[in-house]
């Protein structure tokens, strides 16, 4: 692990970048490396807020829609009004976990799609479906065996 001082917002925009790759507007995944990176690892919204230097409904926005996705949670403090903002990490776990099965949906359109060009001329492009097909039960095959064995590891 990396000790000494980071430079917080670079490693957020970078971190950001990422996890726009994951369908997560920026706004959204600015927040949630913030909150990847904060210490304490739990922030209010004027926080995360003055931070992104986003206006209000942008963050909100974002904080909205990472909590339905269950991903980020808040907590609250006796005495202290304020929400703070958190990643929840079994949930984040879990949709990890979930995203293994989008796997096996997109197998399931491009094998139909294959099949549906059963009378296609271009031979070349089906044999690519094909490849496409097996490198994706490959694949979901070996993260199945992995997702297992590390349930058994912890």
């Amino acid at each position: 692990m990396k000790t000494g001082i980071i430079n917080l917002e670079q490693e957020v925009e970078k971190m950001g970048v990422v996890f726009e790759a994951f369908a997560k507007t920026p706004v959204e995944s600015r927040v949630f490396a913030f909150l990847l990176l904060s210490e304490p690892p739990h922030r209010s919204f004027n926080d995360i807020r003055d931070f992104l230097k986003a206006s209000k409904s942008s963050v909100s926005l974002a904080l909205n829609k990472l909590m339905n996705e269950g991903i980020v949670t808040y907590i609250t403090f006796s005495g202290d009004r304020k929400r703070y903002f958190q990643i929840n990490l079994d949930k984040w776990l879990l949709s990890l976990e979930e995203a293994t099965k989008d796997l096996t949906a997109l197998n399931m359109v491009v094998r139909e799609a294959l099949e549906l060009r059963v009378d296609s001329k271009h031979l070349v492009f089906n044999e690519g479906l094909e490849k496409i097909i097996a490198f994706q039960e490959f694949l979901e095959l070996r993260i199945s065996e992995a997702i297992e064995e590390w349930k058994k590891a912890h």
